[in-house]
């Protein structure tokens, strides 16, 4: 077997990268690791192991997270998809070794790998051996087995479906209107500012999407993601960017405009996406993490995700094991 290190996904033939990933997330497709690429906000390295077809892969970038420590992290950028693709101990012992060249030439402090599920954490943590084991933020979903929303919202408890009724009748009635598209550029202005405007308070700037990632996604993925804006008369008020497949939607990205609070849209948001996805006759839809309690009302189950690290040395994996016994007490 022969290992390989790339700089773009562009150097991969297409249909064997989807050969390797199947039926993995949209955030480990081809398109998106394009988009990333294009978009600039990431340099995406790319370790492949081979014997005469591909068998094996790791993407990686380097990311500042657990107290501003610098790591070379291997998952899917802005996504909550792992990246490492192994089926046996040798192809993982491969790929680690690259990857810890790669991590002394970025001069990061530790390797993490994360956003993995149950089964494929459980696999990995007796493969990589120094490697410390912890969850995660765990992942929302729906599963929609429904036919129509009306179906949706008897599914819900009736405090629940009383409150969904209500913001949608409010959001109506003051005359909150949505717009559906997939001109990404043309509206990359408006979705920046609502966006930076959820960062600006919370003080966090972690996942705020540069300009160009709009014009990179038009251009990648025009038929497989698409933005809905909502909209006070002409003022913005709130938009979501979603992922499509056949079988799924992923709620990425939101921003919203804190003036218009009292016009429930950000709330609205999430029915609308929840009704165009079973429109759709989609089976799954994925809300992200955080504010789980809200998510919890309209129906929301936990998809746990975990996550592997290994620092440097002794002294910061000392340090990690103890911030993440705090992490697992607190969680």
């Amino acid at each position: 077997m022969d290992i390989e290190l790339l700089t773009t996904i562009r150097d991969i033939d297409e249909r064997e990268w989807l050969s390797l990933v199947e039926n993995h997330s949209i955030e480990a497709s081809y398109n998106w690791f394009k988009t990333m690429e294009d978009s600039g906000m990431v340099n995406m390295h790319y370790v492949l192991v081979r014997d005469r077809k591909l068998l094996a892969a790791a993407c990686c970038h380097r990311y500042t997270g657990l107290f501003g420590i610098p790591l070379l992290d291997v998952s899917s950028p802005l996504g909550l998809s792992s990246a490492f693709f192994s089926r046996t101990p040798q192809e993982t012992e491969m790929l680690l070794r690259k990857l810890e060249e790669i991590q002394k030439r970025e001069k990061t402090l530790g390797i993490s790998i994360f956003e993995l599920k149950k089964k494929e954490f459980d696999i990995l943590k007796n493969q990589l051996k120094g490697f410390i084991g912890f969850p995660m933020l765990g992942n929302t979903y729906i599963d929609l087995n429904f036919t129509d929303f009306d179906e949706y919202m008897g599914f819900l408890p009736y405090k629940a479906r009383r409150s969904v009724r209500d913001t949608i009748k409010k959001a109506k009635k003051m005359g909150v209107r949505t717009v559906l598209t997939t001109e990404f550029s043309q509206w990359k202005d408006v979705a920046y500012r609502l966006q930076k405007s959820v960062c600006d308070m919370h003080k966090d700037y972690t996942f705020l999407l540069d300009k160009k990632f709009y014009c990179a996604l038009e251009k990648n993925m025009k038929d497989s993601a698409e933005l809905l804006l909502f909209f006070k008369d002409d003022t913005p008020l709130v938009f979501s960017l979603v992922l499509l497949t056949p079988e799924t939607a992923h709620y990425k990205f939101v921003g919203f405009d804190p003036e218009y609070k009292e016009y429930q849209a950000y709330f609205f948001s999430f029915y609308e996406i929840i009704r165009r996805a079973i429109e759709r006759r989609q089976k799954r839809i994925y809300f992200g993490i955080t504010t789980y309690e809200f998510k919890e009302k309209i129906g929301c189950q936990k998809e746990e995700l975990w996550g592997l690290a290994r620092m440097r040395n002794l002294l910061f994996n000392a340090g990690l094991r103890a911030y993440l016994k705090i992490f697992k007490e607190f969680r």
